[in-house]
C-alpha cells in the first residue's frame, strides 16, 4: 500500500529557510546555485526514504536501473526548483526564462469562462503558471493548498507574495465550509488552482495505472467539476535546465459527466485520463515529478462505489 505523503515530516527549520530565502533575494542567483551543490549532497546522504522513493520512481519512469547521478538530478531538479520558487513569488521573473505554450482553444475558453479548474502536480515549478498567470496574463486565481504540510515553507513564501496569499483557500478545512470557499471562488469568476497526483487521507480516490503499476488519484477534481459545471484545464511547468521553463495549458474536459448509474466508474475514467497526461509529461521531464515517498500501491485494491462519491457529485 502507499504511503501517505503527509505523514512525512519536513527536513528543515524556520532558520534554515529564512537563510534561503535571504540569499535568494540578496545574492545573484548564479552564485546561490553553487550553495544548491551541498545542500543536495546532504539531502542525498541523509534523507533515506526519499533516495529510495527516488530509485523507485525513476526505475520505473527511465524503464532502466537508476544510477547515482539519475538520483542527483532528480534531487538537483527539485532543490532548483525550489530557489526559482522563491524568485517568482518575490517577482523576479525577469532573471528566468519562461516559454508559454497556451493552445488558442484555452485561451477561447478561459475568456468564455474564467471560472474553472486548473489542475497541476508536484512537477517543475507550478507557481511559474500561478504567478505569471495572476500577474501578466491578469486572470483571477484562487489557490487550494493545504496550510498543515509543510507550513514552515508555506509561510515563508507566501510572505514573499502577499497578494497570491491572500487568494489560497486552505485544504486542512474539510467539509462544507471547504465546498462554499471553492463554490465563491469559481461563481466569481476565479480559475481554482489545485493539485491533483496526491491523496490525502481519508480523501476518495480511483485508483489508475500510472508507469505501469497502480496508483491512487484523487477523485476531488471531478467531483468538483462536475457538481459546479465548470472546465477542467491542465498546467504544467517543466524545468528545462539553467534558468530556462517551459509552461503547457490544454483543455482536459469541457464539461465533467458523472452519471449516477456506474458513477465510480466514471472517476475512474477521468482518474485514467489524467495519469496518462501526467505519464506524458514525466516521459518528457522525467526528472521534474517530485513524490519522493513511496507511491504506488502494492496491489490494486477492489474499487467500490463509495457513499461519500455518490453525496459530493449530484445531478
Amino acid at each position: 500500500m502507499a504511503e501517505d505523503w503527509r505523514k512525512q515530516a519536513e527536513r528543515s527549520s524556520p532558520f534554515m529557510l529564512r537563510i534561503i530565502v535571504y540569499l535568494a533575494l540578496h545574492m545573484p542567483r548564479a552564485l546561490v546555485r553553487l550553495i544548491l551543490y551541498p545542500t543536495v549532497g546532504y539531502f542525498m546522504l541523509s534523507g533515506g526514504t526519499s533516495r529510495t522513493a527516488s530509485l523507485q520512481y525513476l526505475r520505473r519512469v527511465l524503464r532502466r536501473a537508476p544510477v547515482w547521478r539519475d538520483v542527483w538530478r532528480h534531487f538537483f531538479a527539485f532543490a532548483s526548483c525550489t530557489l526559482d520558487r522563491i524568485l517568482v513569488l518575490a517577482g523576479r521573473t525577469a532573471l528566468l526564462q519562461i516559454e508559454i505554450h497556451r493552445p488558442p482553444e484555452v485561451t477561447a475558453l478561459v475568456a468564455r469562462q474564467p471560472g474553472c479548474i486548473l489542475l497541476v502536480a508536484h512537477f517543475g515549478m507550478t507557481e511559474a503558471m500561478r504567478v505569471i498567470g495572476a500577474t501578466k496574463r491578469q486572470l483571477p486565481l484562487s489557490i487550494l493548498l493545504d496550510r498543515e504540510h509543510g507550513r514552515m515553507l508555506t509561510e515563508l513564501l507566501e510572505r514573499l507574495n502577499p497578494q497570491l496569499a491572500a487568494h489560497v483557500i486552505d485544504a486542512s478545512e474539510r467539509g462544507p465550509q471547504l465546498a462554499l470557499r471553492l463554490k465563491e471562488a469559481l461563481e466569481a469568476g476565479r480559475m481554482v488552482c489545485l493539485m491533483a497526483d496526491r491523496v490525502t487521507e481519508g480523501e476518495g480516490f480511483a485508483v489508475a495505472d500510472f508507469l505501469g503499476a497502480p496508483a491512487r488519484f484523487a477523485e476531488s477534481p471531478w467531483l468538483l467539476a462536475h457538481a459546479l459545471r465548470v472546465p477542467v484545464i491542465l498546467g504544467f511547468g517543466v524545468y528545462c535546465g539553467g534558468n530556462r521553463y517551459a509552461t503547457h495549458f490544454e483543455i482536459f474536459a469541457e464539461q465533467v459527466a458523472l452519471p449516477r448509474q456506474g458513477r465510480h466508474k466514471a472517476l475512474a475514467e477521468y482518474a485514467q485520463r489524467y495519469a496518462a497526461r501526467l505519464e506524458h509529461y514525466v516521459h518528457e521531464a522525467p526528472y521534474n515529478w517530485f513524490n519522493f515517498y513511496d507511491y504506488w500501491l502494492s496491489a490494486a485494491p477492489h474499487a467500490e462505489p463509495s457513499a461519500k462519491s455518490d453525496e459530493a457529485a449530484t445531478d
